[in-house]
C-alpha cells in the first residue's frame, strides 16, 4: 500500500499529473496520463475513479491546480472551472484548491485566483529554496517563466492573455506544438525552406528523430494518428515541407529537426535574457523543470547560463526526476505538506 500523506494534482487540458509524497516529503507516486478533456469530461471522471481506487485513504490531503478549464468544449473558462471543481469534489480525499492569493489553499476558490495558475505554484515552492532565479517549466504545450527576487515571485501578470503578451508565457512545448508554431521556415544549404502551415507534424516528431523523447512521456496522438516511431516521424516531417519521405532524405531531415529544435530553444533563451534584464536578475541562476528539461538544460549550459534542475530542490527518492517533469503537481503536494 502506498504511504501517501499528501497529493498534488494538476489538471491540464491534455494530461493529468498526479504526485504523491509521504510524511517525510519524499515523492512516492508519479502518475502522468493522457486526459484529453476537450474530448469529454468522461476522460477525467475515469482517471479520478482510478485515483480513488489506488489511494484508498480518506485522510490524505489533496491539493489541486488546473489549466484544463481552457478546453474548447467549455463555453468559457469560468464554466470550465466550475465543472472541473465539481468533478474534483468526487475525489475521496481532503481536497484543497491552490490559489495565488495569500491563503494559498482553500476549499472554496475565487475563480480569478484559481484558473490557469499551475505555474504559480512552482514559484511559491521555490520562494524559500532560492533567493533569486528564473524558473522555467518546459512542458508538453507551453513554457512558463517564473521570476523570483528576494525570495518572492515578482511576475507582473497572472492571466494567460497578459503573460503571453509580456514574455512571461510562451506557447511552445516539447511534444504538442505543431512545427509551424515554432517557425515558418528554416535555413538549409543556403536556401530557405518553407514549412506548410498544416498540422502534419509536431515537436514530438523532431525530438523523436533526435532521440530525445522518452517513451514514458510520449503520450499524445501523432498528427496523422499513426505510429510513434522514427520512420513515421520522418514521414510526417517530410509532409510538413511538401515532399515524400525516402531513405536518402534521412540526413536532411535530421538536420532539419536539429534546426527546428535550436530555433525553439533559442526562443526560450531569448525570453530568459529579456526577463533577466527586465527584473534585474542578470547573472542569477535558472531553474528548469518539465518534460523538456534535459534538452533545455543542455542548451542553457552551452550558452554559459548558471542552470539548475528543479529536482535538486526535492528530497532524494528514486522518483524525483519523474516528479520534476510535473513541477506544478509536486509543488502543490509539498506546499500543502508545509501547512500541517
Amino acid at each position: 500500500m502506498l504511504k501517501v500523506s499528501h497529493l498534488g494534482i494538476d489538471i491540464g487540458g491534455a494530461h493529468l499529473k498526479v504526485i504523491g509524497v509521504d510524511k517525510w516529503n519524499k515523492v512516492v507516486l508519479v502518475d502522468y496520463e493522457s486526459c484529453a478533456i476537450w474530448k469529454g469530461i468522461e476522460k477525467l471522471q475515469a482517471k479520478f475513479r482510478k485515483i480513488n481506487n489506488i489511494i484508498n485513504n480518506n485522510s490524505v490531503k489533496c491539493g489541486i491546480t488546473m489549466s484544463g478549464e481552457m478546453c474548447d468544449n467549455f463555453k468559457n473558462r469560468l464554466i470550465g472551472a466550475k465543472i472541473l471543481i465539481k468533478e474534483c469534489n468526487k475525489l475521496r480525499f481532503n481536497n484543497f484548491f491552490y490559489v495565488s492569493s495569500k491563503e494559498v489553499f482553500t476549499k472554496k476558490p475565487n475563480y480569478k485566483h484559481l484558473i490557469s495558475l499551475n505555474w504559480h505554484s512552482i514559484g511559491r515552492f521555490l520562494e524559500n529554496k532560492i533567493e533569486n532565479c528564473i524558473a522555467i517549466d518546459f512542458g508538453s504545450t507551453t513554457t512558463d517563466f517564473i521570476c523570483i527576487k528576494n525570495n518572492k515571485i515578482i511576475n507582473k501578470f497572472t492571466d494567460d492573455y497578459s503573460r503571453i503578451n509580456n514574455t512571461e508565457l510562451l506557447y511552445t512545448g516539447f511534444t504538442r506544438t505543431p512545427i509551424f508554431g515554432v517557425t515558418d521556415q528554416i535555413d538549409y544549404n543556403k536556401k530557405k525552406l518553407k514549412i506548410i502551415p498544416e498540422f502534419f507534424s509536431n515537436t514530438s516528431d523532431i525530438y523523436r528523430v533526435l532521440g530525445r523523447l522518452d517513451k514514458k512521456i510520449d503520450l499524445d496522438d501523432t498528427a496523422d494518428k499513426s505510429r510513434k516511431n522514427i520512420t513515421q516521424s520522418l514521414i510526417r516531417l517530410s509532409r510538413s515541407f511538401g515532399f515524400d519521405y525516402k531513405s536518402k532524405n534521412l540526413k536532411k531531415l535530421k538536420v532539419i529537426s536539429q534546426k527546428i529544435s535550436s530555433i525553439q530553444l533559442n526562443q526560450i533563451f531569448q525570453i530568459t535574457l529579456e526577463l533577466q534584464k527586465k527584473f534585474l536578475l542578470k547573472k542569477q541562476p535558472v531553474v528548469i523543470s518539465g518534460i523538456g528539461q534535459d534538452v533545455l538544460y543542455n542548451y542553457f549550459k552551452k550558452k554559459k547560463l548558471e542552470t539548475f534542475y528543479f529536482k535538486q530542490f526535492l528530497n532524494k527518492s528514486r522518483l524525483i526526476k519523474e516528479a520534476s517533469f510535473h513541477a506544478p503537481a509536486v509543488s502543490i503536494a509539498l506546499l500543502l505538506q508545509r501547512l500541517k
